[in-house]
């Protein structure tokens, strides 16, 4: 029985590498950090698609009310969603792909929501929502 090699380190020693059938198995205490969405980002008023592309986005809304968009993610993706400077207008969450909710109504500076992103079938699952004064509204 030969026994072929699935993990390649790439040449300077900065990353690995799991070839196609390979498998990536951590022991106990070790942690992993999926780098694509570690970061934090900013969604300025009348901006209405949410970047999934970052771990945390602090929006800003307009005067005007905010139709706010959510496309798919990644499995596993962790995304945190914060109002930080309510411009008068509600920004209404709509994902692409959801469940067990339908839109989170961001109202009031402070208003956040974390998500998390099961699959292309589940969608966007809510892990939590806060408030200053209130949490903000989700519909089902």
């Amino acid at each position: 029985m030969t026994d072929q090699v699935n993990v390649y380190k790439s040449q300077g020693g900065d990353s690995l590498t799991v070839a196609s059938g390979g498998t990536l198995t951590l022991e106990a205490g070790s942690t992993f950090t999926d780098s694509r969405f570690n970061t934090a980002t900013t969604s300025a008023a009348d901006s209405l698609a949410i970047p999934v592309t970052h771990r945390y986005v602090a929006k800003t809304t307009g005067a005007d009310g905010e139709a706010l968009t959510l496309a798919n993610g990644t499995p596993g993706q962790v995304l945190t969603i914060s109002l930080v400077t309510d411009g008068g207008g509600d920004g209404t969450l709509t994902p692409a792909t959801s469940s067990g909710w339908a839109t989170i109504v961001f109202a009031d500076a402070g208003d956040t929501a974390t998500l998390e992103y099961v699959d292309d079938t589940t969608g966007w699952i809510v892990v939590g929502l806060a408030g200053v004064s209130a949490a903000p509204a989700m519909t089902v």
